[in-house]
Formats: C-alpha cells, structure tokens, sequence
C-alpha cells in the first residue's frame, strides 16, 4: 500500500493524505452498512398472533359477542397451545357418534362449514373445526404452509381431544381444506374411516392461474411486497365485482386470490347469495363476508398465511398423492358445484377418476357455484348422510 503511494505521491503522501485517505474509507464503509440496514428487509416475525391475544384481551364481552366472528361461534372452544403457535379448535355433538372433522378453505375461518357441522349433529355426529394456521383465531407460523404443516395442525387439533379420535374418524375437507384432507388421507388410511371433498384443489389444472399469479407466487418479488400488494387486491372492496364478473366467464384466467372472491362472493354482487347466507341460525348476523373482512383485518398473519399456502399447499399437481387414496377402507366421495369457476366440475371428475379412479370414487354433483357448501349446507349434509348410511 506505502510502495503503492509513493509511486503516485513522489516521495510519498504526507500524514494529512493518510488523515483524509482514511478518513473516506471509514465514511465509506459507514455509508454502506447505514444502507443495507435501511434497505435490508424486516425479519419476519417467527409467529404472528391472533386476534385471540391482540384483540380480545382489549374489548368487552359484549363486544366479543358481537364482533363478525365472535369467539364462541360454537361450542366446545379450546385454544391448542404448540412450538408452532396456537390454533383454536370446536367440537361438539354427541360423545358416541361417529367422529368428523372439517377443513376449511384458503380465505374462510371455520365458521365457513359451521352450516354443514351443525347439520351432521342432527343426524348423530361429534364433529371438530379448526381454524387454519393464520385464520380466524389461530397464529401465523413463520413457516411454509405446506402438506406437512397442516397435517401437524390436524394432528394437534384431534390429539387434544378427551375422546380418541386417532382410532378412526371422517374428515371433510372443503377448497384449500380439501388439498388437506387428501394429503392426510392418503398418508394415514389407517386413520380415517371416510374422505369428502367438497369443491378440492390439489388438481386445478395450470391455464386457470394467469401470468400475474406466476409473477407473484414464484419467488421473484420480495415477500414484503407480495403482501402489501396481496393485501390491497383482498380489501378492494367493491372492485373486486369486476374480478367476479370476469373469473364467471368459463375458462377464464384468474389471479390466486379470486379463490377468495369465490369462497365469499366479496364483490357483494347480489347474484352469490354466500355474501350475505347466515352462518348459524341462532345467529343470523354471522355472515362468511363479513367475517372474512374482519379477518383480514384483525388477523395479523392472515395474509402471510395466504400467501405462503398459494406458494406451497396442495393447490395443483397432486395427482400422485391423490393416487394413495386408492387404499382407503372407502370410496373417496366427491362433490362439486354444478357452476363451480374455480374447481370446474367436469375437470375435476376427469382428473380425480384418473388419479383415484372412478371405481374407488363416489362422485356428485349439487346445484351452486364454489360456495355450495356455505349456501346449501343441509344438501350437503344430505348428500353425505345418504352415503355414510346415516
């Protein structure tokens, strides 16, 4: 460095050089670290609370009962406590009927199936709704919200029952939640007496996701802007209308979260009844739009949630684990929308018959779009009644 200098000084700098060579060295390497502080992304937070801990604690019992979700929507609410964060669970009906737990769809907290639950009491069932890890009034893991996440959830959630639902039990899973369902089926056959799938993904074929979709999901952004941007497309409010109007045109390319404009018809388009179809009849000012709003909201992790079970959960290309269903004790029952946009009812009977195959499958198909399961939940629980024999 000294010989270097001397070449370009002559007899070599003098100390006042060495003062102000130095002095810019060290305001350059303060400027870059200042700089990659201010630039470098925010860690994600490891878990992401739930309103059960950042908002309940703050407001009235009255207040509670008559939020859009209010905490005891059903009986039998217990919170399970993990390394993973909490998930609120519900289960309720008779101790001695058969057991069947449900898994909702990518945007809906649990309430979503409430209609179908409640109608399966009647006919004898113990049944379980939890709410997905960053819905309703479960925490938002730092983690990707993959087939092995949500399958520890279910694990969780039947594992901190009093009852011993490990030794057999039907699970129905619906949108997102029945991508879950058949993963957990055809992982633990052993387990489970019985799989429904209302309205599933795990095989959307790919020319329904768009190249905005592709652009968002695959990695390229930054997860910081992928939720603000995410997030601006959820609260859209009434905008989102022209987003339903265009996704009803069959075969129309859709962005990954119109999935949530099916589920709850956001756009309030007075066409799709589930915008405003009650929840639970004892209270009739539960609806699945409004909850949802207020999810997304007040649920801190729920667009991260989303996000990451976009990117990693049983959406498409599932036909392989689809295929281990096959060695369930029974036929896996299907049922689709007769004008289902989303989950297209001729694509799924094709794709699903070749993956399970059509001898080991009970298929049908019921009048509705995407949220029959919401808008005609005692058709739904009729369908099912007639197949279990009950």
């Amino acid at each position: 460095m000294a010989d270097t200098l001397r070449k370009l000084f002559g007899q070599g700098p003098s100390r006042d050089m060495y003062l102000v060579i130095g002095s810019s060295v060290a305001t350059t390497l303060v400027v870059v670290t200042i700089a990659r502080l201010a630039l470098a992304p925010t860690p994600p937070k490891r878990i992401i609370r739930s309103p059960r801990e950042t908002l309940l604690p703050k407001i009235s019992k009255q207040e509670q009962v008559d939020l859009p979700y209010p905490p005891d929507a059903f009986p039998g609410a217990r919170d399970v406590e993990s390394p993973y964060g909490t998930c609120r669970v519900y289960e309720w009906g008779p101790e001695t009927g058969r057991k069947v737990l449900f898994i909702h769809g990518i945007s809906t907290p649990c309430i979503s199936l409430g209609g179908v639950a409640n109608a399966l009491v009647t006919k004898g069932c113990r049944v379980m709704l939890l709410d997905l890890w960053g819905r309703g009034y479960s925490d938002s893991p730092n983690l990707p919200h993959d087939s092995r996440l949500y399958t520890t959830e279910i694990l969780l959630a039947i594992t901190s029952s009093k009852l011993p639902w490990s030794m057999g039990f039907s699970i129905i899973g619906y949108s997102l939640g029945g991508g879950i369902a058949a993963d957990f089926g055809a992982y633990f056959p052993d387990m489970i007496e019985s799989v429904v799938l209302l309205a599933p993904s795990g095989l959307i074929r790919d020319y329904h996701f768009g190249w905005q979709s592709k652009l968002l999901y695959t990695g390229i952004l930054s997860d910081e802007l992928i939720e603000r941007i995410v997030r601006r497309r959820l609260t859209s409010g009434p905008s989102n209308q022209s987003t339903v109007q265009k996704l009803s045109k069959k075969g129309a390319r859709s962005n990954a979260e119109n999935v949530v404009v099916a589920e709850t018809r956001l756009g309030g388009d007075k066409h799709y009844a589930s915008r405003d179809t009650p929840l639970s009849k004892e209270r009739p000012n539960i609806t699945v739009a409004s909850a949802v709003q207020w999810q997304i909201a007040y649920n801190g992790g729920f667009v991260r949630s989303f996000i990451s079970s976009i990117k990693y959960a049983s959406i498409t290309k599932s036909g392989e684990t689809w295929a281990k269903l096959r060695n369930l004790r029974s036929k896996v029952v299907v049922i689709a929308g007769s004008t289902d946009e989303v989950i297209v009812a001729e694509e799924l009977h094709e794709d699903a018959g070749d993956a399970v195959g059509e001898d080991r499958m009970e298929w049908r198909v019921v009048e509705g779009g995407h949220e029959f399961p919401i808008t005609s939940p005692d058709l739904v629980a009729k369908e099912i009644g007639d197949i279990w024999g009950i």
